[in-house]
């Protein structure tokens, strides 16, 4: 092996040790709480399964754990691509666990996956108060991203200077302190959103949720007739 990329290899190994060993568990720790509305989703999710497409609500709940462990050695921009998948993975459960031939084509030929504009259309369309129940919770958010899907996309796509990975050597790929300190946030828009989405889809299972879950939300509302309305779908 070429004694340049042993070194690199070796530095990179080093870096991410000292970042995990120093950050690593208070950033996963972090993770699991900032993330706890989709965990405390998962166990009613889990009896929504119609037997098409599970696998992706499985996988949303695995790219959540990437996201820890990715964060947790110090890797941003996977973590940052972990999230996105999260949010496409749940998106994409909630239209395929109703489409049996659409989901059997996406395995047989590769094609016809939805898009997120696609999804919340189609929410838009056929769900009844979808569109109002989120535009309420837009209204009430307290993420610091009302569209945490666009950011990360940003810097998946790194069209531009704020985003773009500035790698010289392996080890450069580790995140800086100040960085790697603002996952958690991140992780808390996104779990805010998908529970949001969540919420405003499953509008007819509020006595089956978790009475944690619907607390959290019930703090958010800044009105008893701005709840109503939501609860009510007015």
């Amino acid at each position: 092996m070429n004694a340049s990329v042993t070194k690199q290899v070796n530095e990179l190994l080093q870096k991410v040790q000292k970042s995990s060993s120093t950050y690593g568990g208070n950033i996963v720790s972090q993770i699991e709480e900032k993330s706890s509305l989709l965990l405390l989703w998962i166990p009613y999710l889990n009896l929504q399964k119609t037997g098409t497409a599970d696998e992706l609500l499985d996988g949303a709940l695995s790219s959540l754990r990437e996201v820890a462990a990715c964060a947790g050695l110090g890797l941003v921009r996977p973590a940052l691509l972990a999230m996105r998948t999260e949010i496409d993975l749940m998106l994409s459960w909630l239209y395929f666990k109703d489409h049996h031939i659409e989901w059997f084509f996406v395995n047989n030929t590769g094609d016809g996956f939805k898009l997120k504009k696609e999804i919340l259309d189609y929410f838009m369309k056929y769900y009844n108060n979808f569109g109002s129940r989120f535009g309420i919770l837009k209204d009430i958010v307290t993420r610091t991203e009302i569209d945490p899907y666009r950011l990360l996309s940003a810097h998946i796509h790194s069209q531009s200077l704020a985003t773009l990975p500035c790698v010289y050597d392996l080890k450069d790929i580790v995140g800086k302190k100040e960085v790697l300190l603002e996952i958690p946030t991140l992780a808390h828009n996104v779990d805010e959103y998908i529970s949001d989405i969540l919420f405003a889809t499953f509008d007819k299972s509020w006595t089956q949720l978790p009475p944690e879950l619907l607390q959290s939300l019930r703090t958010r509302f800044k009105t008893k007739p701005q709840e109503s309305s939501f609860f009510n779908g007015k």
